[in-house]
């Protein structure tokens, strides 16, 4: 029996001692971590988008009709009367006298002239006309009892080089000139009588230019002809 043990015995030490070295840490181990290489990527920026062109709607603008270069204005006045009767002096001052038709109305077109009611006489009104001596104006007269209508029209719009024609109501080439209605007189005053050679130097016979004028040649103020 004892034979039997002995074999029996040795066999359990022999795996006891199996199991234990297998249990036995055998040395602490570090592994190193192996670093793997992430590639980077590359963020390509999105292309920005094309502009695209808007076109911005113009309106086209819209222009009165033209004018027929061959009509003829339906409207037809007669010009009034205006005319110059005379031209004088009165203390000194010139004036000019214009006869007109009643009811006219009338304005001095250039500066320094000023234009008043003098009156009737035969059934004809007077207009006084003054301003500097020896000098040129213009007068309009007009006759509001022949008014020019103007067109009623929406659209008063020309292109380049045309102007709105308010009494047809259409684009011409042609600048509106004076109103049938009235007429345009060009005049000029008279010089009135001053002794200009009282004035002996030049700068006093400039005073008085409307009437004198200084003669360089004989050094003397002389009157206007």
């Amino acid at each position: 029996m004892n034979k039997i043990l002995k074999p029996v015995i040795f066999i359990s030490l022999l795996l006891i001692g199996v199991a234990v070295a297998c249990n036995l840490p055998s040395g602490t181990i570090t592994e190193t971590p192996i670093l793997t290489a992430v590639p980077t990527e590359t963020v390509t920026p999105l292309a920005d988008a094309p502009t695209e062109a808007i076109a911005l709607a113009t309106a086209t603008p819209e222009y009165a009709p033209f004018c027929d270069p061959n009509a003829v204005s339906a409207v037809s006045c007669e010009i009034p009367i205006a005319k110059e009767s005379s031209s004088f002096c009165t203390k000194k001052t010139p004036y000019n006298l214009l006869f007109t038709n009643k009811g006219v109305t009338f304005e001095s077109l250039t500066e320094g002239f000023t234009c008043s009611d003098a009156g009737v006489k035969d059934g004809q009104s007077m207009v006084t006309c003054t301003g500097p001596m020896a000098s040129t104006f213009a007068v309009k007269v007009c006759d509001p009892s022949c008014g020019i209508p103007s067109v009623q029209s929406g659209i008063t719009q020309c292109p380049q080089d045309y102007y709105f024609d308010s009494a047809q109501g259409c684009c011409s080439t042609e600048l509106q000139g004076t109103p049938q209605n009235c007429v345009v007189l060009k005049l000029k005053t008279t010089t009135c009588v001053v002794n200009c050679r009282d004035y002996s130097t030049k700068s006093a016979c400039s005073k008085n230019s409307n009437a004198c004028y200084w003669d360089e040649l004989n050094s003397e103020c002389q009157v206007k002809k």
